[in-house]
């Protein structure tokens, strides 16, 4: 058990058909299609479905009332490249290795290597043919950068049909093959000059061309033409849907940025939080003229922000629409989860993501959608992890894979309702960004959530009584036992998972502070 805490518009929604009587739905095939759409950096004030918000998903929200929608998801790294590996592998960073955004000090491997656990293989010797489109992020065409250890690795490379695109890619504007789509359609990608009234804080903008000059359009085009042509062949598919945003810059068309332009935007609960007089690695990511900054300022960002999410949010929905319409929806597996999240001015001003153990970056939606499925419309309060997408992937296309050799599980149990031997914590894990290292460990159970700083402080939040994170009760004596708690959990935790971490974690955390006890 946990230790106990003391003391409208341009959004349209999908169109599913939804049986009024389930008992005569047909059963979902033994082996479905499987379409993982992949967020960037994708906060849950951007989902309709976790609660009230200006922002409008209509598609994503229908997806979690045709399926099961996870409460209290988390990914295992609030980084991009270290998360995208976890889906890859099933394993924690510190396992897999790609442990910072690739080319990045702190990662100690730059390009995902092949071999047949990854996914893409597995469910390739289960027979299915492998769909790729967009942000890839694991690995480049440049050997000579890293050295020979580090084989170049794209999609190709480890068994997707379809778009390889090298390196982070800032958007998806500048490769090649998305210019070459733009010059045969007569179109161009035109960022229009800044003219709000506050300055822009963070990267974003209002694009003068028309939806299809967009990239998320552009990836939906390319996530439709696989699903046809394997549908074609007669052959079951994955594919991996995969947008560069709403990560940023936040570019939208006038017609969604007009959505926005005059929406009221609450500021976050915690945006008074004194960021820069409260010590701790956070400060990293501080906006470097956050006390200059007011809610103006952010709000106008957010707004941007939100007119990017409802793009993608109608360009998902465009991909289940055409499903819907060529037949395929009904033998199709729909999951949609994100990397991780983002601040965008929250606790004080913080940007981005990394160096902290906040909410806004650790906790992600997830959701799964099967054809005909009698839980549609439940809600899971487990602790899920985006480590969880491995298996349950594999065990939808009937693949083997080796249990003991990762650290997720099936989410189908879950979905039928069946907890049994579940989980009762969630950790998520980081190694440094941008650049820059650090090891920090975060594991909630209950309402506590514990923060391992490798050369600072710890942090202990009780989210019963502040869900926002603005109180640090570490020191609290009340809060002693309950954080020590936490220490050994995590402690067995990296352990069990194989985290280099644990030796120093063990010596200067666990074994101090049981000898203070």
């Amino acid at each position: 058990m946990c230790p106990e805490a003391r003391a409208g518009g341009l959004a349209k929604a999908l169109s599913l058909d939804r049986p009024d009587d389930r008992a005569e739905a047909t059963a979902m095939p033994d082996r479905p299609n499987v379409l993982l759409f992949f967020t960037d950096q994708h906060r849950l004030s951007a989902l309709g479905c976790y609660g009230e918000t200006v922002c409008q998903t209509p598609n994503i929200d229908r997806l979690a009332a045709e399926g099961v929608r996870f409460e209290r998801a988390y990914t295992v790294c609030p980084v991009c490249s270290p998360t995208r590996g976890t889906i890859m592998t099933g394993q924690y960073p510190h396992t897999h290795g790609i442990t910072s955004n690739v080319q990045n000090v702190g990662s100690s491997v730059h390009e995902l290597r092949d071999r047949p656990e990854l996914l893409s293989r597995r469910l390739e010797a289960a027979g299915y043919r492998l769909g790729y489109t967009g942000k890839w992020h694991l690995g480049t065409d440049r050997r000579e950068a890293w050295g020979a250890a580090n084989e170049p690795s794209l999609p190709g490379g480890v068994g997707f049909e379809g778009q390889e695109f090298q390196g982070h890619g800032g958007g998806g504007f500048g490769y090649p093959e998305y210019h070459e789509y733009l010059a045969e359609r007569g179109l161009t990608h035109e960022v229009l000059p800044w003219t709000e009234a506050t300055e822009e804080v963070v990267p974003c903008g209002e694009l003068g061309g028309p939806l299809e000059s967009t990239v998320p359009y552009f990836l939906a085009e390319n996530t439709i033409s696989l699903a046809d042509r394997f549908a074609d062949a007669g052959e079951p598919w994955f594919i991996w849907h995969n947008n560069w945003g709403p990560h940023g810059p936040y570019y939208a068309p006038t017609a969604y940025v007009d959505m926005y332009r005059d929406a009221e935007i609450d500021p976050w609960p915690n945006f008074d939080w004194p960021a820069r007089r409260v010590q701790g690695p956070h400060q990293t990511k501080l906006h470097p003229r956050a006390e200059l900054l007011d809610w103006r300022h952010w709000q106008v960002a957010l707004r941007r922000y939100y007119a990017f999410t409802t793009l993608i949010d109608e360009q998902i929905g465009r991909v289940v629409e055409h499903l819907e319409r060529t037949g395929q929806l009904d033998n199709t597996v729909i999951i949609f989860t994100s990397d991780h999240g983002e601040t965008c001015g929250s606790h004080g001003g913080l940007t981005d993501k990394g160096w902290h153990h906040f909410e806004e970056t650790h906790r992600i939606g997830m959701i799964l959608r099967q054809p005909n499925d009698p839980n549609a419309g439940h809600i899971r309060d487990e602790f899920a992890s985006n480590a969880d997408i491995y298996p349950t992937i594999c065990e939808l296309a009937g693949a083997e894979y080796d249990a003991e050799a990762i650290h997720g599980a099936s989410l189908l149990p879950i979905v039928a309702g069946d907890a049994t031997g579940w989980r009762d914590d969630v950790v998520t894990g980081f190694g440094g960004v941008n650049g820059l290292a650090m090891t920090q460990r975060t594991i909630r159970c209950g309402d506590l959530k514990y923060g391992y700083n490798c050369c600072c402080e710890d942090e202990l939040y009780d989210l019963a009584r502040d869900p926002q994170e603005t109180r640090n009760v570490i020191g609290e004596p009340d809060y002693f036992a309950a954080a020590q708690d936490l220490r050994h959990r995590l402690l067995d935790w990296m352990g069990s998972t194989g985290d280099q971490t644990r030796g120093i974690y063990r010596q200067s955390k666990v074994d101090y502070y049981d000898r203070r006890a």
